[in-house]
């Protein structure tokens, strides 16, 4: 299901500016946009809330993220 920026905030419970910082700081992927999201998003975004709630920076998940985002596409490829 697509959504759009309010929808997404809405949804993963944070503000738009949050998702809007996430989106700028490449934590949903390159080159992902401000008006259409999907509920993969939402699993992103939790992961990133996870990380920020036990310290790691939105630098520090700038570097961390593709790496996981790599994992979970080779686990899904089984």
């Amino acid at each position: 299901m697509k959504m759009n920026l309010t929808e997404m905030a809405q949804s993963a419970h944070v503000d738009q500016q949050r998702v809007e910082e996430y989106v700028k700081n490449g934590l949903l992927g390159a080159g992902h946009s401000t008006t259409e999201f999907d509920e993969s998003d939402l699993y992103w975004i939790d992961m990133i809330q996870c990380f920020q709630d036990n310290g790691t920076s939105l630098s520090d998940l700038s570097g961390l993220m593709p790496r996981c985002r790599q994992a979970q596409a080779k686990m899904t490829q089984v």
